[in-house]
């Protein structure tokens, strides 16, 4: 009988598992930080399994360069919103 090849959801979380000694490492700031970036691999799994790769890393690290986009790209939008409401307050000040 052969070996069954792992699948690739059990593949990433194997990898993830093996960041538990680096989290651990890590000062209680940024151990959440690091949860984030993990969970963005977990909900990008199925992106991930449509690269062709051995490597479990590099849909990894992609994964979380989106999460971290998309973070980033929400707090732009925070930042517009509060813009723009600063110039409307600004504007009913003046008139």
């Amino acid at each position: 009988m052969g070996r069954t090849v792992p699948t690739w959801r059990t593949r990433i979380e194997d990898e993830l598992q093996n960041l538990e000694a680096f989290r651990r490492a890590l000062p209680s700031t940024e151990k959440p930080l690091l949860d984030a970036l993990r969970t963005g691999v977990r909900h990008r799994r199925t992106a991930g399994g449509m690269l062709p790769s051995h490597d479990v890393w590099k849909p990894m690290l992609l994964s979380m360069l989106v999460e971290m986009m998309v973070q980033n790209s929400k707090l732009e939008h925070r930042i517009l919103e509060l813009e723009r409401a600063m110039v409307e307050q600004d504007d009913r000040l003046d008139s």
